[in-house]
């Protein structure tokens, strides 16, 4: 005699519908397995990153962040320019001018410089940084006596007119440090015109190096001004003691008797106190603000140099500035890759001084620690619930495989529920990205605010760590009354406990010490 199974009730209307909200939930229900495992990921993943930004292996994430930020400009500037008030006029030899003014000779010649500055100094500017090199030519070198341009950058700066000059090029026999010297004594200053790309992208400007941008803001508003707008983590308050970086270049061309070694020590930082500790902490560089680089800020400021008169000069209309920067941007191999784009480096120089005054750091590291850890146990749960949940929806088409019901409406249910899981792996695989897209966001909006962290590799190492609880769905590990949290977790996942907790250890300590 043959039994039969019972029949299971069917349940109720309103139960069905509510399963897969239950199912959800349950699948997000948080236990203190669950949590310390997350805890351990998240440590893990901030140690190692921690300790991978002490020896700047992650400035191309950095740089790759900026870049992909960049799109997302539309969305966060306001129409007002946070650096308004310490925006440079720019004054550029551009392509027409390059063609129509200098008739496209390099190196530019000297005459038509002459006239574009006292073009310049008459428009009552107090400051001029001059990405030119003015350093006599090779056919001015055996001319006696002096050079008219000399006599005009001496007069200017007798007048009181604060000028930066870029560090010419290096000659043979060191022909040009007799040169420098001598404006040097004239009161001329000199910076060094370097910009620093880190993985193929501009993404930090020097605070601590006597470059362009940061020698005229301290001739513009003083070095106390800078150190104030530059906020600096506590530990190296003694930073805000530093030298003046505005004589530093001639200090050092009393010093030396090579153009080469001038040229590598004046893009050093000028540094007082412990150097290891500086760069560690980053009190060398700051993170370039985005707007202060931004075409909508930026163009309205330049002016191009045209003919007037017959003689090299700028348009009457042209915007009149306290600060001018002039120099060139015809050079297609004087180009940035930058958050914004494709930039000149005259541009750069303009906005990095920007930049100087709106004021931006980097969030302190040991802070981003612990919110690292925070926030990674949060995208833990997040993606660990997704995972349980796309493992409950194998596990139950796994069961419908099974059954032996063959009707044409059982055939259809287990069509779409496969297509179903296909989407839910999909979802699952487009969350990391999703909340991706966002940070990019916020990191920017961080940013324009003087703040810049990257929560990228936290983002990518959690969705992968959260993996593991995949196949909890088929193997559920059950719950040994009696054992610790801690005793659990190495049951049930020994790598985590044996491998993961030791290695976030052991990267903490590197990073530290």
């Amino acid at each position: 005699m043959e039994t039969s199974q019972p029949d299971h009730p069917r349940p109720p209307l309103r139960r069905r519908l509510l399963w897969p909200f239950s199912q959800l939930g349950s699948a997000f229900k948080l236990t203190g397995t669950h949590l310390l495992h997350h805890v351990i990921g998240a440590s893990l993943i901030a140690s190692l990153m921690l300790a991978l930004e002490g020896f700047h292996v992650l400035e191309w994430l950095d740089a790759a962040m900026l870049r992909a930020s960049a799109e997302q400009a539309p969305l966060l500037h306001k129409g007002r320019d946070p650096g308004a008030a310490y925006r440079p006029g720019i004054i550029e030899i551009d392509q027409p001018a390059f063609e129509q003014v200098f008739d496209e000779r390099e190196p530019l010649e000297r005459a038509r410089l002459e006239q574009l500055l006292a073009s310049v100094a008459q428009r009552g500017a107090r400051v001029l940084a001059i990405d030119l090199d003015l350093a006599p030519a090779v056919y001015e070198q055996h001319k006696a006596g002096e050079r008219p341009l000399d006599r005009l950058l001496d007069r200017l700066a007798a007048d009181g007119r604060q000028l930066v000059l870029i560090l010419p090029e290096q000659s043979d026999q060191n022909a040009n440090l007799p040169w420098i010297r001598a404006r040097c004594a004239a009161g001329v200053h000199f910076a060094s015109p370097r910009i620093r790309e880190r993985m193929g992208a501009v993404t930090r400007i020097e605070l601590k190096s006597p470059v362009l941008a940061a020698v005229a803001f301290e001739l513009a508003h003083g070095m106390r001004q800078q150190e104030q707008n530059q906020p600096m983590p506590a530990a190296l308050s003694e930073q805000k003691e530093g030298y003046r970086l505005a004589g530093r270049v001639c200090q050092l061309a009393r010093r030396t008797g090579s153009e080469k070694e001038l040229a590598r020590w004046a893009f050093e930082p000028v540094i007082h106190g412990d150097a290891k500790d500086a760069a560690e902490q980053n009190a060398v560089t700051a993170p370039f603000h985005p707007t202060a680089m931004a075409p909508a800020f930026l163009d309205p400021t330049r002016a191009g140099v045209r003919l007037v008169d017959g003689k090299a000069g700028v348009a009457r209309d042209a915007p009149r500035k306290q600060v001018l920067f002039i120099g060139a941007s015809y050079d297609v191999r004087d180009r940035y890759t930058t958050a914004e784009g494709e930039q000149a480096g005259l541009h750069l120089h303009a906005a990095a001084y920007t930049s100087l005054g709106i004021g931006t750091a980097d969030v302190n590291k040991y802070v981003v620690f612990a919110a690292d850890i925070v926030i990674g146990v949060l995208l833990g749960c997040l993606f660990g619930g997704l995972w349980t949940l796309y493992g409950r929806a194998e596990l139950a088409i796994d069961e419908r495989m099974a059954d032996h019901d063959f009707s044409r409406l059982h055939r259809m249910g287990t069509l779409l529920e496969f297509y179903g899981i296909r989407l839910i792996l999909v979802l699952v695989w487009a969350s990391p990205f999703a909340i991706g897209a966002l940070a990019i966001y916020l990191s920017r909006g961080l940013l324009e605010q003087g703040w810049w962290v990257n929560p990228g590799p936290l983002i990518a190492g959690m969705f992968l760590h959260a993996m593991s609880l995949r196949d909890e769905a088929h193997h559920p590990h059950e719950e040994v009354p009696g054992l610790s949290v801690w005793a659990q977790l190495r049951r049930t996942h020994p790598g985590i406990v044996l491998v993961q907790a030791p290695l976030a250890v052991l990267l903490l300590v590197v990073a530290v010490i």
